[in-house]
Formats: C-alpha cells, structure tokens, sequence
C-alpha cells in the first residue's frame, strides 16, 4: 500500500514540475510578445535550473508550440511505465513528434542542414500504445509494434520515416509505453515544413537513465 502511494506522490511531483515549465514559459510569451517565440526554450531552460528534472513517471504533459516543445529535456528510468500526453497548443500548424539520435543528413544542402529525421528511431522494436487520440493527422509506425485503441479510421497509418505522430492544431495523443532498455541521450524533434520547425528550433532532449 505504501508503495503504491509512493508511486502516485511521483506520479503527481512529475506532472506538476511539466506544469511548472508551461506556466513559466507561457507567462514568459504572454510578457515579451512574440519576439519572445525565440526565447522560450530558454525560459524552460531556466525553469529547470530552478526546480531541477526528476525521473518522470506515470503521465507526462509534452506540449507542442511554434517553435519549440514544452518540456524541451526530460529524464526517464529504464523499465518504467509511461504515458506521454502530447498536446498540439498552436492555433496554426502541424506539429509532429519524432524520437532518436543522430540526425539524418542524406539530404543536407550546401550551408543549411535539412535533416529529416533521425538515422536510429528510438521507438524501433519497441512497443507502443496509441490511445485518446483527437485531431491527429497521422501516424507513421515504422518497425515500432503499436497497439492502436479506438477508431484507427480518424487518422491516416503512414509508411516511411520515423515512428511519429502529426496533430493538427489543437491535437491531442496519449502514448504508452515502458522506457526500453536504452540509455544515454536521446533527441526529440518537430521536422515539418521541409525540416523549418527542426531549424527554428524546435527540439528537445530524453535523458535516458540505467534500471
């Protein structure tokens, strides 16, 4: 019983320190305007010198702005369970969600990097359950085994690329699963618009902590 009490207060300590960094970082756009768009991600960087970034367990908030993701840096534990709730909060723009490391450049133009993706897909192998899904444009699996709940008919299942969803503004998507045994570093990125969103910045990173 204690443990299971121990797990909620985690649980509960998570989502409020993701509430924190949306709070912060809106009431600093609301403040500074739009030149502000620029200087979010490092508002949330501030946010999180301050309240630091614990294991995040159980739900965690992921919201999607123009341009940039709120949390831009989260900590995950091997083998725990997970749900991210990823929120599209523009008003305008499809915003997708894509996890890996190392960028993929095949198509890298003179003096401007225009990644597409990441060459190692986080979600490769890996299982995934897709629940709670409202104004989602698409879904690309690619190798991850996905576990669809609801009306698959509300969205397109997309091949090639990496495993990501789309929303559309004002989207929502709740995606479950168990942080697999990957440590170290991992990235997570927006690259729509021919890459633009990856280069305005939109982009963060998974901190992926041994059992």
């Amino acid at each position: 019983m204690a443990g299971a009490e121990e797990q909620r207060g985690a649980e509960e300590q998570s989502r409020l320190w993701s509430r924190k960094q949306f709070v912060l970082a809106s009431a600093g756009l609301f403040a500074a305007g739009a030149a502000s768009l620029f200087a979010a991600p490092q508002i949330v960087a501030a946010a999180r010198s301050v309240f630091g970034s614990p294991v995040d367990h159980g739900v965690v908030d992921v919201y999607q702005y123009d341009y940039f993701f709120v949390p831009n840096y989260m900590t995950w534990r091997v083998g725990t369970p997970m749900t991210i709730h990823l929120q599209n909060m523009s008003t305008q723009r499809w915003h997708e969600w894509v996890v890996g490391k190392t960028l993929n450049l095949e198509n890298t133009e003179v003096g401007v990097q225009t990644a597409d993706g990441f060459a190692n897909d986080f979600w490769s192998g890996e299982h995934l359950t897709l629940s709670n899904v409202y104004r989602m444009d698409n879904f690309v699996p690619n190798k991850a085994l996905v576990t669809y709940v609801g009306d698959k008919s509300a969205y397109n299942v997309s091949a090639g690329g990496d495993t990501s969803p789309t929303l559309m503004p004002g989207g929502h998507v709740d995606i479950s699963f168990v942080v697999p045994n990957k440590p170290g570093l991992w990235h997570y990125g927006c690259f729509v618009q021919n890459q633009e969103h990856w280069r305005l910045g939109m982009r963060g990173t998974i901190n992926i902590l041994p059992d």
